[in-house]
């Protein structure tokens, strides 16, 4: 098997590598020798899988998942990126510290803050509803880095 990137598993794909293996009622043992033999040798751990071998080994282990079945995942996990984005705009003194989100003009208001927020100091450069999920991931990192040194200061 030839994988041509290094990029390493993610924690949504590691998730579902581990629920698909208790779906399947496999034991760790049976876990392990699974990946050992999926890589070939190189790893029995899920966790030194590349995102390309689990990626395969996840299509292999869920061969009825559709595409469709992939993009609600998708859409699910950048629904709750975009909640947690929100979230940490509470806590960012320059967007939404200390401003309300109790009506739907707040809440539309507070929106709008992070939305011109992303769309100049994101490297997506766009709303968060525009987003992808790898775009939302980066961007959730970026407010926590800076919601953690506010903290600190």
């Amino acid at each position: 098997m030839k994988i041509t990137t290094n990029k390493p598993v993610s924690q949504p794909q590691l998730k579902a590598l581990h629920a698909t293996f208790r779906r399947l009622g496999m034991d760790d043992d049976a876990r392990h020798d699974c990946v050992h033999s999926f890589t070939g040798g190189r790893t029995s751990s899920t966790g030194e899988l590349t995102f390309e071998e689990a990626r395969q080994l996840l299509s292999k282990l869920n061969p009825r998942q559709t595409d469709e079945e992939v993009r609600e995942m998708l859409r699910k996990e950048a629904l709750t990126l975009c909640r947690r984005v929100y979230s940490l705009s509470m806590k960012v003194s320059f967007l939404n510290k200390g401003f309300s989100s109790e009506t739907e003009d707040d809440k539309r208001m507070n929106i709008a803050k992070i939305n011109a927020w992303a769309r100049t100091h994101t490297s997506a450069r766009k709303n968060i509803s525009q987003m992808t999920v790898n775009e939302l991931r980066e961007t959730k990192k970026q407010l926590e880095a800076i919601a953690r040194k506010e903290k600190n200061d």
